[in-house]
């Protein structure tokens, strides 16, 4: 009995040790964790907020596909540089909807089209001869198209990919 108890203890302690919430340099951070209790941005303040930004975007796989990560903390840190204290989430989802500065990363997208494509071919196309070449300009195209009008929304993304994947179709 006495060892029973010990054991459901010991595993009691486990479990909850398991699930307390770990701290990690990836936690929410927003705004005004980065202003040091003066309410000001000092430039030392809004680099590390950018550097923060960059972690996150580099985190994750998605964003670090589709945008140049360091690009877009740039840009952000520039957008921070203005008057006006804007919510930092607000930065972002513009710099990642409606932003025109270049900040596509064409060589992730080009190559995650390329790795898409390439499988999509081995069950669609598999009697084409030309599915590298025809893989190719997909990929060339989504990145094109991408870069035109950048837009971080899987519907858009896939819109592109199928517009590119006709186009392709069509061309070769």
């Amino acid at each position: 009995m006495i060892l029973r108890t010990f054991l459901s203890l010991i595993a009691i302690c486990f479990l909850l040790c398991g699930l307390a919430p770990q701290a990690s340099a990836l936690d929410v951070k927003d705004s005004y964790y980065f202003m040091k209790d003066d309410n000001e941005f000092s430039d030392e303040e809004k680099d590390e907020e950018a550097q923060y930004v960059y972690d996150m975007c580099n985190y994750n796989v998605l964003q670090k596909t589709y945008f140049d990560c360091a690009c877009l903390a740039g840009a952000f840190r520039q957008e921070r540089d203005k008057e006006e204290l804007v919510p930092q989430a607000n930065i972002i989802n513009s710099l990642l909807t409606k932003d025109t500065r270049g900040c596509a990363n064409t060589v992730g997208i080009a190559g995650e089209t390329f790795r898409f494509c390439t499988e999509y071919a081995k069950t669609f196309r598999y009697r084409e001869k030309n599915n590298e070449q025809y893989c190719e300009c997909v990929a060339n195209q989504t990145a094109k198209k991408f870069s035109k009008n950048p837009r971080m929304d899987m519907d858009y993304v896939t819109d592109i990919r199928v517009d590119s994947m006709s186009y392709c179709r069509k061309n070769l």
